[in-house]
């Protein structure tokens, strides 16, 4: 993004506003895209789909789904504490700036693969000079998240693995992947600080590692913490999907359709789908697999993992959507 100090003209500054006007319409017609695009594959099932809901939209549900709609905002709460922890290492952030970056990064982040969309996200709502340090932040939020996300599924795999029906190549392939993963983990985290520490000559990689600079001057403690954030939204979605599944009345234990929801994280994490087309696909696919060793109905899988997305993640892209036009970004206005 281009800073303040650098829009020297005003005809400059005018081109830069209709270029921003131009992403944010790009972006939001991208996102628009991904919404109806996925009530466009429910279509083939919407039915079925409405005949369950009716079912578990019942009076002894409501506190149930009271809970599970309260979780919503205590879920992006957790990830917008854990952003703000880690983004003010670079710049000065507020809990509601921080809120806000997190729901615009969701937002951005269906329109482009992989965390890339919630990275420009976050970064480009920071009302900072130099938010472009806190690149490297982002990262590390994230990176945080995809492994508390191994962690809770390696638990979910050793609970109920067996029943899932792979086959011992399968297993071996999955388990030395994980085990590599969290291996990296160790060697990233106590070798973080050779990164403020590089030096290079190269304007250009000099420039580049400005942006990850901070990943070095993270302590043991502000990793921790954001780590502790991490780990208790984590359980918070978790949780969010038991009680979405409890209302459908499949007759297995609490820890078997938590070991069950932390595989559907698991494959989310290891398998980046293309965020336009593909998120809540494979997450369907992803249930079904899992729940088929229980024999239960398809409709209501689906419907259970459709349920989840509608309340915890449609809704806060549309709040994105309205505050990626509410805002005029400093540095590009």
């Amino acid at each position: 993004m281009v800073q303040d100090k650098q829009l020297s003209s005003p005809k400059e500054k005018t081109t830069w506003r209709k270029l921003f006007w131009v992403v944010k319409l790009v972006v939001t017609l991208l996102i628009v895209s991904y919404i109806y695009h996925t009530f466009e594959n429910e279509q083939k099932g919407i039915q079925d789909i409405g005949l369950v809901y009716k079912t578990i939209f019942a009076e002894n549900h409501i506190l149930i789904i009271c809970l599970i709609l309260i979780l919503v905002p205590v879920n992006w709460a957790l990830e917008s504490l854990k952003w703000q922890r880690l983004a003010r290492k670079a710049v000065p952030v507020n809990f509601w700036e921080a809120f806000r970056g997190t729901l615009t990064g969701l937002a951005i982040g269906v329109a482009a693969p992989a965390q890339l969309g919630d990275t420009i996200g976050r970064v480009a709502s920071l009302r900072s000079h130099d938010r472009l340090k806190a690149i490297g932040a982002a990262l590390v939020s994230n990176g945080i998240q995809f492994y508390v996300s191994i962690i809770g599924g390696g638990t979910g795999l050793l609970w109920v693995g067996e029943k899932l029906g792979l086959s011992p190549l399968a297993k071996s392939v999955l388990n030395t992947l994980l085990i590599v993963l969290i291996i990296l983990a160790v060697l990233i985290v106590s070798r973080r600080r050779k990164l403020s520490e590089w030096k290079t000559e190269r304007v250009f990689l000099k420039k580049l590692l400005s942006y990850f600079e901070i990943i070095g001057r993270y302590s043991a403690t502000d990793l921790a913490v954001a780590t502790v954030f991490g780990t208790l939204r984590y359980l918070v979605f978790l949780s969010q999907f038991v009680l979405v599944l409890s209302l459908f009345d499949f007759g297995l234990s609490y820890a078997n359709l938590s070991a069950c929801a932390a595989l559907i994280f698991l494959a989310k994490t290891l398998i980046p789908a293309v965020n336009v087309l593909g998120d809540l696909g494979l997450r369907e696919f992803t249930a079904l697999f899992v729940f088929k060793q229980y024999n239960l109905p398809a409709e209501q899988i689906i419907a259970a993992t459709f349920l989840v997305w509608i309340i915890n993640v449609l809704g806060p892209i549309l709040v994105g959507i309205f505050l990626i036009w509410k805002y005029k970004w400093k540095g590009l206005k």
